[in-house]
């Protein structure tokens, strides 16, 4: 019996190779969460469907059985999303958080909205010269998305002067934020301090 096939709309997370035969594709799907999508290499042009980092579509799978992986049969590619790599500090801070939620498997009552939390900071880094900002935005969102008390536990508990960038941070709109503050950077490797040591989120990095 052949393995079913499903239809989902997801994005494109990261790829690495699987031996000589394929390349493993890492999506999030808005619907069935976390997948390993397979396609086979192939030399001929046209025959394997060419997804990039952060493309947002349309994919056809054949699911294995009782697995979280199957093989791409189609993938109809609605939005590529070319100009985040053309800004380095905006790619780099989108790929740190699309590893994040390939370390960390979302469960089905966060999934809509970890999904609309990534397609935001995606746009933000797409459109914006903010990366850290958006990148601390991200992540404490993340945080709350996830259960945690971020606010009370970490946000709270900062010392006055990185509290108050933080709050301007978190509570402003993007152009209103100072992106070359340090105590922006200050505040994101605190929060992820907190990340390690008060949650069980895997930062990946």
């Amino acid at each position: 019996m052949p393995a079913p096939e499903v239809v989902t709309h997801a994005i494109a997370l990261g790829s690495e190779p699987r031996g000589d035969a394929y390349i493993a594709h890492r999506l999030l799907s808005s619907e069935r969460g976390n997948i390993i999508a397979l396609v086979r290499r192939s030399t001929k042009p046209g025959k394997q469907p060419l997804i990039d980092l952060f493309d947002e579509g349309e994919f056809r799978i054949e699911m294995k059985p009782s697995s979280v992986s199957g093989f791409i049969k189609d993938a109809q590619i609605a939005r590529k999303r070319l100009d985040i790599a053309k800004h380095f500090p905006s790619f780099e801070a989108a790929a740190r958080l699309a590893k994040i939620i390939n370390a960390n498997p979302a469960h089905d009552e966060n999934l809509e909205g970890i999904f609309d939390l990534l397609t935001k900071g995606l746009d933000a880094w797409e459109t914006s010269r903010k990366p850290q900002a958006t990148f601390l935005k991200c992540l404490y969102l993340y945080c709350r998305q996830e259960g945690y008390p971020v606010k009370e536990q970490w946000a709270n508990q900062l010392p006055a002067d990185e509290a108050r960038v933080v709050a301007h941070v978190l509570n402003s709109p993007l152009p209103d934020v100072e992106e070359n503050d340090p105590m922006l950077k200050r505040g994101i490797d605190s929060l992820e301090q907190f990340i390690r040591h008060h949650t069980h989120i895997r930062l990946s990095y």
